[in-house]
């Protein structure tokens, strides 16, 4: 199996374990590699840190359930690994640039459709 592959499946594993710990170590074992040499696979693989390819990941499976449900942000914040509300919105608004409730009531398909029925 060549390096990209073992990448690949690493993507994936990441992907399906968003909303666990996913440790560095552990994609490295899972790897059959060094952490040292899979993380730097990785980053020449996808061009970014395996830390700033997951924090990307949660943030945007956090900003669609935002959008797509009412579960209260400190839930979401818990669920993608984050200790507290204020640490999820510090990483959500390095982001996002905007803290997640607001995110959540400007691109909301409610607040689509009551400034679409304020504007008719």
């Amino acid at each position: 199996m060549d390096y990209r592959a073992k990448v690949y499946d690493s993507l994936d594993y990441i992907e399906e374990n968003l909303d666990d710990r996913i440790d560095l170590e552990d994609l490295a074992q899972k790897a059959y590699l060094s952490k040292y040499y899979y993380h730097r696979l990785f980053h020449k693989v996808t061009g970014e840190s395996v830390t700033r390819y997951i924090t990307r990941r949660r943030m945007a499976k956090a900003a669609e359930e935002l959008v797509e449900t009412e579960q209260p942000i400190i839930d979401i914040a818990l669920k993608y690994q984050y200790a507290s509300q204020e640490s999820f919105t510090r990483a959500f608004m390095r982001i996002y640039g905007l803290a997640p409730g607001k995110y959540r009531r400007m691109y909301t398909i409610s607040s689509f459709t009551k400034m679409m029925n304020r504007a008719a």
